[in-house]
C-alpha cells in the first residue's frame, strides 16, 4: 500500500499518518481532563506478511498509475477486562505459500508473543470474508466467531460470489472453518451494530465488502476505530478516496464518513494495510506493535 502524510482535500478533518517519536505518550495517555475508562483496552497490530510491492492504483482507485506502493497483511488483537478478543485472522502456512506470502509469521506465533493462546481465544471478529481476513479461522477452535449477516449469506448464498472476480478473493478454507464453527453453535451473524462487550462494539461499514464490520474500542486516549479495509491506507482516509476494489461505492462513501464522526481525534481510526501500523508505532515484540 502507498504511504501517507497530512494530505488536504477531504471533507472533515484531515487524516495523516501518525509519526512517533521515541517515548511519545500520544496513543497511552487518558484524553485531556479525563482518567482511563475501566474497560479501556490495549490495541495490537499484528504483521503476519509482508511488505509487498504493487501498483499504486490499487490503494488508490484510477489514480497513482505510474506510482509504486507497499503493503502488509494484519489481524489486531485487543486486550482488556473480558479477555482477548481478535479481529480477522490472517491466514495458515498452506494458504502462505500458495499466495507467496513474503514475510510469512503464523497468526499462532505471533499472538503467543502477547502471551494469547489462539486455542483458547473467545471472541473472534472477521471483518468481512475475503481470504487474507478469513483464511486462519481454523486457528481459533473455542472462539465465538461474529461475522455480518450480510456478508455470510453474499458468500453462501449469493450466486454473484461465485463470479471470477470475487473468486479471486474466496478462500475454501476459511470458509468451511466457519461452517465448522456454525455447526458448533459457535458462529454468530450480526444485523448492523452491536455491543460485543463492555467498551467493545461491532459496527456496520459495508462499501468494500457487502457485509463490512469495523470494530471501536474505549482505549486510554479515547475511542478508537480499527476499520479494516473501509480504509486501506491512511491516505484513503484522509483523501475521502477508495481503493481498486469496492463492492457498493455510494455505501463506502457513508461508511468512511460515519467511521471518521466515531473517533474524537484521526488519529484514533486505523487502517487496513497500510505499513505505518509496522513502521510507526512502538514494536513490543517483533511483528506486533501497539496502537492504542
Amino acid at each position: 500500500m502507498l504511504g501517507s502524510g497530512a494530505l488536504a482535500g477531504a471533507a472533515g478533518p484531515v487524516y495523516s499518518r501518525p509519526r512517533r517519536g521515541p517515548g511519545s505518550p500520544i496513543f497511552f495517555c487518558p484524553p485531556p481532563g479525563g482518567r482511563q475508562p475501566m474497560d479501556a483496552y490495549q490495541i495490537y497490530a499484528l504483521c503476519y506478511a509482508g511488505p509487498l510491492e504493487g501498483p499504486g492504483a490499487l490503494t488508490m482507485w484510477n489514480r497513482d498509475w505510474e506510482a509504486r506502493g507497499q503493503r502488509a497483511y494484519y489481524f489486531w488483537c485487543l486486550l482488556g477486562p473480558g479477555g482477548p478478543v481478535v479481529l480477522d485472522c490472517g491466514v495458515g502456512p498452506q494458504q502462505a505459500g500458495e499466495r507467496g506470502l513474503p514475510g510469512y509469521l503464523s497468526p499462532v506465533e505471533l499472538l503467543a508473543r502477547l502471551g494469547v493462546e489462539a486455542a483458547k481465544v473467545p471472541h473472534l471478529v472477521l471483518s468481512h470474508l475475503h481470504w487474507d481476513h478469513v483464511g486462519g479461522a481454523a486457528l481459533f477452535p473455542a472462539a465465538q466467531v461474529h461475522v455480518q449477516e450480510a456478508e455470510w449469506r453474499f458468500w453462501n448464498e449469493d450466486p454473484v460470489a461465485r463470479r471470477s472476480v470475487f473468486q479471486m478473493l474466496r478462500d475454501d478454507q476459511g470458509l468451511a472453518a466457519l461452517e465448522a464453527a456454525q455447526a458448533q453453535g459457535r458462529l454468530r451473524l450480526h444485523q448492523g451494530d452491536a455491543q460485543l462487550l463492555p467498551g467493545l462494539e461491532l459496527i456496520a461499514a459495508p462499501g468494500h465488502a457487502p457485509g463490512l464490520m469495523a470494530l471501536r474500542a474505549a482505549a486510554a486516549a479515547g475511542p478508537a476505530v480499527l476499520g479494516s479495509d473501509c480504509g486501506h491506507t491512511y491516505r484513503n482516509y484522509a483523501e475521502d478516496w477508495p481503493s481498486a476494489f469496492i463492492c457498493d461505492l455510494p455505501a463506502w462513501l457513508r461508511s468512511m464518513q460515519r467511521l471518521r464522526g466515531l473517533v474524537q481525534r484521526p488519529e484514533l481510526l486505523f487502517p487496513g494495510h497500510d505499513i505505518a501500523l509496522s513502521r510507526d508505532f512502538p514494536e513490543v515484540a517483533p511483528g506486533v506493535t501497539r496502537l492504542a
